[in-house]
């Protein structure tokens, strides 16, 4: 149950995201239909990471299930910081109430998009320490970050999809070492890997502060 409570909480803002994109379409055309796809690919590793942790409380240790749905939520964890770069598709005129309109709703898009990601993040940060170790878990969340910012230029910049690595794994993968290499996918790397990493710990410092809170 302590999971299902952020889950209907996400649930009702994503439904208030595509209420803004409803409210466009009466005024004007949709934005980009490929918004609603986003935010709803932005919930596979929430869901994931609330299986895995589920699965990890009921069965205690796990270490090859986990280690698989660990793999299978990489592949599609950079879903949830991609729709920050969809703040490329605003076009601007200060004048028009469209604009601001737009500039609130691709935001709110992408704020609940980049939460459902942390929030993922921070189960299978849980999920690591339970089932291996500390040291273990740590390494593993300090590699999510860059990865997650190396798989944002695959799909924006590359314009590969998570689904790829089955459909087309013969191009996907010499593209991934290609990419390693690429002065931009490593700026991308570092730079969102900085931001989930702030913004990751902001979320680990006001849970833990209201935990330690509620038992002083």
């Amino acid at each position: 149950m302590e999971g299902l409570f952020p889950l209907l909480l996400l649930s009702v803002l994503s439904l208030l995201a595509l209420t803004f994109h409803f409210i466009r379409i009466q005024f004007s055309e949709a934005v980009d239909f490929s918004l609603d796809w986003n935010l709803f690919l932005s919930w596979i590793p929430l869901l994931l990471s609330f299986i895995a942790q589920t699965i990890s409380k009921r069965f205690g240790k796990l270490p090859v299930w986990i280690a698989i749905l660990s793999i299978v939520w990489l592949i599609f964890f950079p879903n949830a910081p991609y729709m920050i770069t969809d703040l490329v598709h605003l076009s601007v005129d200060y004048g028009s109430n469209l604009t601001w309109h737009d500039v609130i709703m691709l935001f709110y898009y992408a704020q609940i998009s980049l939460i459902n990601g942390l929030v993922s993040l921070y189960w299978f940060h849980q999920t690591w320490n339970r089932t291996y170790s500390n040291s273990t878990g740590t390494v593993l969340l300090l590699a999510s970050f860059p990865l997650g910012g190396f798989g944002v230029f695959l799909g924006r910049i590359q314009r590969w999809n998570s689904w790829d690595i089955l459909h087309n794994p013969q191009n996907l993968l010499p593209n991934i070492i290609e990419s390693a290499f690429n002065r931009t996918a490593i700026l991308l790397s570092v730079e969102f890997g900085l931001l989930l990493g702030t913004l990751y710990l902001v979320l680990w410092g006001l849970l833990r502060f209201r935990i330690r809170d509620r038992f002083s």
